[in-house]
């Protein structure tokens, strides 16, 4: 006969919170008994087990782990940090470090400046000066934390103080990482994440770095991404927050998550040379889908997208290549029965602003690292090493 267990552990193998576990039994889902003591819950393991596993039971080959966390809601429509909407944010005039310190703090405080660290940046820069000119945005910006990592003497402090410096210092480290357009010379900036950013991506319109500002905060966080798994997944080990983010960052990498605006990219290029509906009708021939459209979760409306791309109709840019965009995206809304999601609204950002079509990865990287890191401060308050996926043996 299974021991009993309490509330605490029931939840935990769950991967939900406590109250949740409660929340089942009302449902009807799980059966507790009272303990010894007349005041706790008790529950039969192997009960919570079977629950698991119909919870994770999905279509064939899928794994789906719950995870229990206060960080983000992500819903259709819905994207909130810690209780704020993200368009109520933009509305306020907040920009991407006070959305980063809220991820990290739970609750909007006054700006704090992100000053750089000059012998880290110089170790950065040492770094990335041995990397082939081919390296990808990803392969700059992966070295660019380790060096950052390896030359912080604090880098595995993972007390709140220590990962939010931490996550300063590397969000910049990242930055710093990225090449410069040939057409721009070194000359300082704003102490803006955003402006620096944009210096590095495009030498066109820079009074329109804060569309990248909206970027970024849109992005800081969405939930259990794929990305985001991984990054826990390191901080259930006690890696420390450099190492955090380069598990997120090798699972950004592929063209399904961080990489998905690059399509969209080179679909408004395409369309710019032979006309949207060439460009649409082959993307569609050849992958059976349009890029940038549909989601999972943001059924009806994805409301990253709506945001950025209002915010960038909003501003006086490249008019020619706007054209295109608008173009492209009617096209698209008359054919496709589907909302357009963040990428397409991303695609449209590089394309208009000059930018390659790579850059849309190292801004949802550079977005995205501000939610990993609060995902390792939460992960770092439970048990260690809690993920523990059992393998099945299907070879001879």
């Amino acid at each position: 006969m299974n021991e009993r267990i309490g509330a605490a552990d029931a939840a935990s193998r769950l991967g939900v919170k406590r109250e949740t576990i409660y929340a089942y039994v009302s449902r009807g889902l799980l059966v507790s008994e009272r303990h010894i003591d007349g005041k706790s819950s008790t529950f039969d393991p192997a009960e919570i087990e079977r629950l698991r596993r119909s919870r994770n039971r999905g279509r064939p080959g899928r794994l789906e782990v719950p995870v229990a966390s206060s960080i983000t809601e992500v819903t259709d429509g819905v994207v909130a940090y810690r209780g704020h909407p993200i368009d109520q944010l933009i509305e306020s005039g907040h920009h991407y470090e006070d959305g980063a310190e809220l991820l990290w703090r739970g609750h909007l405080k006054p700006a704090v400046t992100w000053t750089p660290s000059p012998d880290i940046s110089a170790a950065v820069t040492r770094s990335i000066g041995v990397l082939p000119p081919h390296a990808s945005p990803t392969d700059r910006m992966m070295a660019g934390v380790v060096a950052a990592g390896a030359a912080d003497a604090f880098s595995d402090d993972r007390s709140l103080d220590g990962v939010t410096t931490s996550g300063r210092i590397l969000i910049r480290a990242i930055i710093d990482s990225l090449p410069r357009p040939s057409a721009r010379a070194e000359r300082p900036t704003d102490d803006r994440i955003a402006h620096r950013l944009w210096l590095r991506l495009t030498d066109e319109a820079e009074d329109a770095w804060p569309l990248l500002d909206t970027a970024l905060l849109v992005l800081a966080d969405h939930g259990m991404a794929t990305s985001t798994l991984a990054a826990r997944l390191a901080a259930s080990t006690r890696a420390a927050p450099h190492a955090v983010l380069l598990a997120g960052l090798g699972a950004l990498a592929g063209p399904l998550h961080g990489g998905a605006s690059r399509l969209v990219h080179d679909l408004f290029h395409d369309a710019e040379r032979r006309g949207a509906d060439k460009a649409l009708a082959d993307v569609i021939h050849r992958d059976g889908k349009v890029p940038g459209v549909g989601h999972f979760i943001h059924r009806t409306r994805d409301p990253r997208h709506d945001i950025l791309f209002d915010a960038i109709a909003g501003h006086d840019l490249d008019p020619d290549r706007m054209d295109v965009v608008a173009s492209v995206v009617s096209r698209i809304s008359e054919r496709i029965p589907a909302a357009p999601n963040i990428d397409l609204a991303l695609g449209a950002l590089t394309f208009i602003s000059g930018m390659e079509s790579a850059a849309g990865e190292a801004v949802f990287a550079i977005a995205r690292t501000a939610g990993w890191l609060a995902h390792a401060l939460e992960e770092y308050d439970e048990t260690p090493i809690r993920f523990r996926p059992v393998g099945r043996y299907v070879g001879r």
